[in-house]
């Protein structure tokens, strides 16, 4: 059975792709694309109400990216975690106690990220060493359990359970003294419950949410692209007048005329001839990128550019290209994250073939 796709595959919108800049953009360029798009999605700029609701949610979503990336310790977060990262508050760790601590921790490479971990901590309160291991039960869930030795705390086990945004804590203080057989049942007594728990209960539990997950993930994919056209559609009406405007004023000076982009899955394998390409028409949206007879997409997918969305999610996509400049006939084929500068020589199509 093939992997299950994520819906996030098809909701992540890339801030970087939205405003068409590199990764290493500066702030200036960053400003004058998000002046650029302001302009292009202005709901002041159109009068029928669908059109006008569509324009202001584009206006919002370009206007939330700039202000992400134009604060360098937002961007900062974003492209270490994502949007998601943006949510999380408090990145301050605070210290309750002073102390020299040497750990280590070792992750299995498994689906259920289980972790064993150990440390000897040494101050003020006295010296403590520590083991335990943690294991992820269910999507949500993850239960972990550890050994505390110290002088003078004596044998103590601790259980936890993370469940979502909430923690359960289960301190068990077993003996004030370090006793051979305090150690023994804190270290072989939990794992013996958890394997019997493991088998009889948490097993059976996650084959059946994984099962739910997947019939949910199938919904919601089909939703998820629909969703994405409709809102891309939206975007290419929006942009007709001022791509007429942009035509224009290229074919007054010969410059730059895109006729024909498709963006997606192509067949280009002879042996594949069977399989369908999935691919739909970015004619309008590339048009409405070119700038002074220039058309420039950064290394990013181009599935989060305006007017543009993913045709076949978890498929290798490509941009096709069919321009003219100067009167000359191009064509360039290009890969979904690879960047593309236009007009470009070696796109020129030899009149003679």
């Amino acid at each position: 059975m093939a992997a299950a796709l994520d819906e996030d595959d098809i909701d992540n919108d890339d801030y970087y792709s939205l405003l068409n800049v590199r990764r290493e953009a500066t702030q200036e360029e960053l400003k004058a694309s998000y002046r650029r798009l302001c302009m292009l999605y202005h709901p002041d700029k159109h009068r029928d109400p669908e059109l006008k609701r569509q324009a202001e949610q584009l206006f919002n979503l370009v206007h939330q990216a700039y202000e992400v990336l134009s604060d360098p310790q937002a961007r900062a977060i974003y492209d270490i975690y994502g949007k998601r990262g943006l949510e999380v508050e408090g990145w301050e760790l605070g210290i309750p106690h002073s102390f020299m601590m040497m750990s280590y921790q070792y992750k299995f490479q498994d689906d259920d990220q289980t972790k064993i971990k150990g440390s000897v901590k040494s101050g003020f309160f006295g010296t403590v060493v520590e083991y335990g291991a943690e294991r992820k039960i269910s999507r949500h869930s993850v239960l972990g359990a550890t050994v505390s030795i110290g002088v003078p705390q004596g044998v103590s086990l601790k259980i936890k359970l993370n469940r979502a945004s909430q923690t359960y804590f289960f301190p068990i203080h077993l003996t004030d003294q370090i006793l051979p057989s305090a150690v023994f049942y804190a270290t072989v007594g939990p794992l013996v419950f958890y394997l019997a728990i493991d088998r009889l209960i948490i097993r059976p539990y996650v084959r059946a949410q994984k099962e739910q997950d997947l019939e949910k993930q199938r919904e919601s994919l089909a939703s998820g692209i629909a969703r994405k056209k409709q809102e891309a559609e939206a975007a290419v009406l929006l942009m007709q007048e001022s791509v007429r405007r942009i035509i224009e004023a290229e074919e007054s000076r010969m410059g730059l005329i895109i006729l024909n982009a498709w963006y997606g899955k192509f067949v280009t394998d002879n042996s594949k001839k069977h399989e369908r390409a999935k691919v739909i028409d970015v004619t309008v949206p590339l048009q409405c990128l070119v700038k002074d007879s220039k058309l420039i997409l950064t290394e990013t997918t181009k599935s989060g550019l305006p007017g543009f969305y993913d045709p076949c999610v978890g498929e290798e996509k490509s941009l096709k290209v069919l321009y003219q400049f100067r009167g000359v006939m191009h064509q360039v084929l290009s890969g979904d994250t690879e960047a593309l500068r236009i007009p470009k020589q070696s796109h020129r199509i030899d009149t003679d073939t």
